[in-house]
């Protein structure tokens, strides 16, 4: 009896394992339009998604003749951005699988009508992934942008996603998600900023063998993209942005390029470019810090530098006393310059606070923000900034002298 029991429970088993793993709503992969960047425009009045899909018959051998391409661009519109999805079926053989999604890509005008809005399918969706990198077309549509490859990748979007992951060796662009870009969004005292990306023509240099890609043009996503609550008002360039990842503390990497203020003599004397030193960065650390003083409200940034010396264009032996740490403090005065720059820039031209200083005096005098939080922008902008910054070059390279001696 118990035997049989058994037998039972063993035959049971095995028909429920074979049951359970067949799916029913399977896709295989050569029926999907795997998307790997997205870009969302505004346009007469209509939304008008483009999908960067990848070309399941593009071969490897394909890519090393140069013929063909990797993957095909479809487009689809409608009031929403569901419905401009499912316009794409209309006239493409496959439904748009998101999932793969590197790169979202919002047109300027879009941008300036704000985002927010247009963003509840990119959440709601199980398929879309919250960490897709977000860009601004800068003074243009987002599919304008789209199929331009001047890289090593075959792939487009894999070339985008390249030049986003360089801010790890130099921080004059953002690398912000979409996530990233909702949690500020909804932080009191702190307006989001995304990532740009813009077209440039290219320099022509004479090659040998195929080209690939597009000719004539290449992408840079130098600079960052400023929000006032969801709506774009205005972009920084590369430097102001560069400071405004030291303030986030989100610096990775990069160099600092900074001018000598104790040089020979001889050298002062003659009429000569200025004598320039540079670092690389191993290691940022910030710390931002709000206080009240009366009625006035001062905000300060204390900026810790681990750095190696790159390169040493003054003539100085850096083994003698006091030379080393002479340089360390011209880089210091340098980054503290430039970021005090940048702040007081941020509050005069633009008057909101994407630093999140907001957010330190939240936590720091909860009672006094919930009198003031709804005009700290008017407060940010008149407030006075105070920055200190400490450099430590922990490494000199190969040589203690410059070349010349």
């Amino acid at each position: 009896m118990i035997l049989r029991r058994k037998k039972v429970v063993i035959i049971s088993y095995i028909l429920i394992i074979a049951v359970l793993t067949g799916c029913f709503n399977a896709k295989e992969l050569d029926e999907l339009g795997i998307s790997l960047a997205m870009g969302i425009d505004h346009e007469d009045g209509k939304i008008l998604i483009t999908a960067e899909v990848v070309d399941p018959a593009f071969s490897s051998e394909a890519s090393n003749t140069g013929e063909g391409s990797s993957v095909r661009y479809v487009q689809g519109i409608g009031n929403t951005i569901l419905e401009a999805l499912k316009d794409i079926t209309l006239k493409f053989d496959r439904g748009i699988y998101s999932a793969h999604n590197k790169v979202l890509i919002f047109g300027e005008e879009i941008a300036k009508q704000g985002l927010v809005s247009h963003m509840d399918e990119l959440i709601r969706d199980r398929e879309q992934r919250e960490s897709s990198y977000m860009l601004i077309a800068k003074g243009a549509k987002a599919y304008e942008v789209m199929g331009i490859n001047s890289g090593i990748e075959t792939i487009p979007a894999n070339y985008i996603l390249g030049l986003i992951k360089n801010v790890e060796s130099n921080p004059k662009t953002v690398d912000f998600s979409i996530m990233d870009y909702l949690k500020h969004y909804y932080h009191e005292g702190h307006h989001p900023v995304a990532g740009v990306i813009e077209k440039i023509q290219k320099n022509e240099i004479n090659e040998t063998g195929e080209k690939s890609g597009t000719k004539g043009y290449e992408l840079t996503v130098i600079g960052s993209a400023l929000f006032k609550k969801d709506k774009l008002i205005g972009y920084l360039n590369g430097n102001d942005t560069k400071a405004l990842n030291y303030l986030l503390d989100n610096v990775k990497g990069g160099i600092i390029t900074f001018p000598a203020t104790s040089v020979l003599e001889e050298v002062q004397s003659q009429e000569s470019e200025q004598i320039l030193n540079s670092v690389n960065v191993i290691k940022v650390k910030t710390k931002n810090d709000v206080e009240l003083e009366g009625d006035k409200v001062i905000l300060k940034s204390k900026v810790y530098v681990r750095a190696a010396l790159g390169e040493l264009l003054e003539n100085t032996d850096i083994s003698k006393e006091g030379n080393l740490k002479r340089i360390e403090d011209d880089c210091s005065k340098t980054v503290e310059l430039n970021i005090k720059a940048a702040v007081q820039k941020v509050q005069k031209e633009f008057g909101i606070d994407i630093f999140g200083f907001g957010i330190v005096f939240h936590r720091k005098y909860p009672k006094q923000w919930k009198k003031i939080k709804d005009y700290w922008d008017e407060i940010f902008a008149d407030a006075e900034y105070q920055i200190e910054v400490n450099t430590h070059i922990i490494r000199t390279g190969l040589i203690n002298r410059p070349l010349e001696k």
